[in-house]
């Protein structure tokens, strides 16, 4: 079968994408699958989609692209109702394209995957093709404009699939008689490619998109009750969405920054669920719960609110997760204490979840699928020879009636660059790349270093392996191999070529914590803002790690450690200079804890009453005395690269500050000071007089 998926654009990170790019891979394995996406804002899509699954773009919208500029384009569509969610994306450019893909294309079957694309395979599908319509959200949240068209022309589809059976029923009340048949087909998620997650880590996982009705809010005020008991567990809140801000503001208001971590968008996403022991879903509504089957099968428990459809048919209450009313923080905060101060319960839930999540495996899912797809192919909507593929031109009289522009799918041209995963194996660091797909004659990996002082080296590891198991190299974790900076890693053939890789699955669990020596060496790979596979390095004869940011009425209170240290007889001194041509620094002594730790109040008055300009940068460390030998402060001993983005902590307004002339500058007297983490992860204060 010749199988085609409409997806409203397949090059972003989202649920829908990812089911659907999971039962078009098992798919696959027997039948010709494309991925229709109607935007294209990338190069290639955010997910990995196998070189066998087809994708194809139809209205271009990366930078310079001339559908961009095309008139039609700022049109208003006429083919999506104006109420659907999505409205604002489409235009009459996009309705042409379409229109042209669903009445010119040679395709068995056809599937929508939200109701304004279910619509236009209604309306538009080939005749004698199967054509299939996927609800992927809960029936209550399509307007109701958007219900009358779906009563008007979902009559012409083959079948309907809901993700779950609650909203399968509302879909056939919805239709009422008369309609195609409604079948619950639950989505898919694949065995992940991981060890599962053990029982033993104080971290509790939230992904998702950043949206009001994912309620982090209570989830965050939740850990906040949570802390009170258990405050050696963080929260790490996985997405990015228009809610970043607004629970980034409640985070800091909670005064939660060393506890609740927004971690930004990652894919995939197994290997940072198997970082945790608990995973969280606090939704007013869910549609399914990928995220909770993902959790599942990387063997977490899950504590979710019991929304009306969705987490109650796949999580069995107190076997395989628990369930919390919705919107009720305290039963949020218990059922996570309930997981969090019983490691066993922990255990055994985290062992069922995995079990019981087998169900959603691709293949059964695919199975039922190809049945549907089978039952309602008639042998005059097979269609012999041909191939698949973007829509062809429509001519009439020799005029295009729709444009289409040429070259979009992503396969072709210029290959794309190996996808290359890590793994902690032991001490090192394992990098692995795949049997094929590699440029031929690949003989070692080289990191090339990125504009480091004084580095113009690359470092060589050879690669072993062949070419029906794939390819490895390895390096040190904790070992000087790379000086300290980024480096961007690559595969060189035997001519010294060098082939750029992407980042593929990183299980990098095992950098939590580490061995706490001096030297101290750390070596994380990670991937680039633009997806590639880099390694960030660092290397000090001594270490101090950050472990707390208190903020009280006057001062900042820096708690933390030396690595494999500790001070002695000697007074914990917190040094403090400041960055740029006017050098100035100053002291602060603190008090020891033991075994290296260290205490020191950080008066703000101290910034304030020093300060030459508008903005000024100020870097910790702490030594023995006075006269030690200063250890830079940073926070090193996890698995986090761009710590900056991730650790983010307010400003203090430093009161009652008198007007100061600075150096060729006048500022407002109003005083701030903010901590930060710098690129290379070490402490450091901004003072100024902006609010932020």
């Amino acid at each position: 079968m010749r199988i085609s998926f409409l997806v409203h654009n397949v090059y972003g990170v989202g649920g829908t994408n990812r089911t659907v790019i999971n039962l078009a891979t098992e798919l696959s394995r027997r039948h010709e699958v494309e991925i229709v996406s109607i935007l294209r804002r990338l190069d290639r899509p955010m997910l990995d989609v196998p070189d066998r699954v087809t994708v194809t773009g139809l209205l271009d919208l990366r930078s310079g692209m001339p559908d961009t500029k095309d008139p039609r384009f700022t049109e208003v569509s006429r083919l999506t109702p104006q109420e659907e969610e999505f409205f604002r994306f489409y235009s009459r450019l996009s309705d042409e394209r379409i229109t042209n893909y669903l009445r010119r294309t040679a395709y068995d079957v056809v599937v929508g995957t939200r109701s304004a694309l279910n619509l236009a395979v209604a309306r538009l599908g080939r005749p004698g093709s199967v054509r299939v319509a996927q609800e992927h959200m809960t029936q209550d949240m399509i307007p109701a404009s958007v219900h009358e068209e779906m009563r008007r022309y979902y009559g012409q589809l083959s079948a309907v699939t809901a993700v779950t059976e609650a909203d399968a029923a509302a879909v056939r009340t919805l239709l009422g008689p008369g309609a195609p048949p409604v079948l619950a087909v639950p989505n898919s998620v694949p065995d992940p490619a991981v060890a599962p997650a053990d029982s033993d880590r104080r971290i509790v996982i939230a992904a998702g998109r950043l949206d009001a009705i994912k309620r982090y809010d209570l989830l965050v005020r939740a850990f906040a009750k949570v802390i009170t008991e258990r405050p050696d567990w963080t929260l790490r809140i996985y997405g990015s969405g228009g809610q970043s801000q607004p629970l980034g503001t409640l985070i800091a208001d909670l005064g939660l920054h060393n506890h609740v971590f927004r971690m930004g968008g990652y894919a995939p996403l197994e290997a940072e669920w198997v970082k945790g022991s608990i995973a969280a879903v606090t939704s007013d509504k869910e549609s399914f719960g990928m995220t909770i089957v993902e959790a599942m099968r990387c063997g977490l428990p899950v504590v979710s609110t019991a929304c009306p459809v969705g987490p109650a048919e796949i999580i069995e209450d107190g076997v395989d997760g628990l369930l919390v009313p919705t919107g009720d923080v305290d039963a949020i905060a218990g059922g996570l204490l309930r997981l969090m101060n019983d490691q066993d319960l922990r255990a055994r839930m985290g062992t069922a979840a995995r079990e019981n999540a087998r169900r959603y495996d691709p293949v059964p899912i695919a199975a039922a699928y190809e049945s549907l797809f089978t039952e309602h192919l008639t042998p005059g909507g097979r269609r012999a020879g041909g191939t698949t593929g973007p829509a062809r031109r429509l001519r009439s009289g020799g005029r295009a009636l729709f444009r289409v522009l040429p070259g979009l799918r992503i396969r072709g041209g210029t290959a794309p660059a190996p996808v290359a995963g890590a793994r902690l194996d032991g001490d090192r660091v394992v990098v692995t790349l795949p049997a094929t797909g590699l440029p031929r004659g690949m003989t070692r990996l080289v990191a090339r270093p990125r504009r480091i002082e004084g580095v113009t080296k690359a470092v060589r590891v050879p690669l072993t392996g062949d070419p029906e198991t794939g390819w490895q190299a390895s390096f040190p974790a904790w070992a000087a191999t790379f000086a300290e900076g980024r480096w961007d890693l690559y595969a060189a053939d035997r001519r010294d070529g060098l082939h750029r890789l992407r980042a593929g699955l990183l299980d990098l669990r095992g950098l939590i914590g580490g061995p706490e020596t001096a030297p101290f060496v750390r070596n994380v790979p990670y991937p680039t803002a633009d997806g590639y596979l880099a390694v960030a390095a660092w290397q000090r004869p001594e270490h101090a790690e950050l472990e707390h940011l208190t903020f009280g009425e006057e001062h900042i209170t820096v708690t933390g450690r030396l690595v494999g240290g500790d001070f002695g007889d000697t007074v914990p001194t917190l040094i403090m200079n400041r960055r740029g041509e006017h050098e100035d620094a100053f002291t602060v002594p603190g008090v020891t804890c033991g075994a290296g730790r260290f205490t020191v109040d950080v008066p703000t008055a101290a910034f304030a009453d020093r300060r030459l300009l508008r903005y000024e940068d100020w870097d910790a460390s702490v030594a023995r005395g006075p006269d030690g030998t200063p250890v830079p402060v940073a926070r090193l001993m996890d698995d986090v690269v761009e710590r900056k983005r991730v650790y983010v902590y307010t400003s203090m307004l430093v009161e009652d500050r008198p007007e100061v002339d600075l150096y060729e500058e006048y500022p407002r007297p109003e005083v701030r000071v903010r901590p930060y983490l710098s690129v290379p992860s070490s402490l450091a204060f901004a003072v100024t007089d902006r609010p932020g």
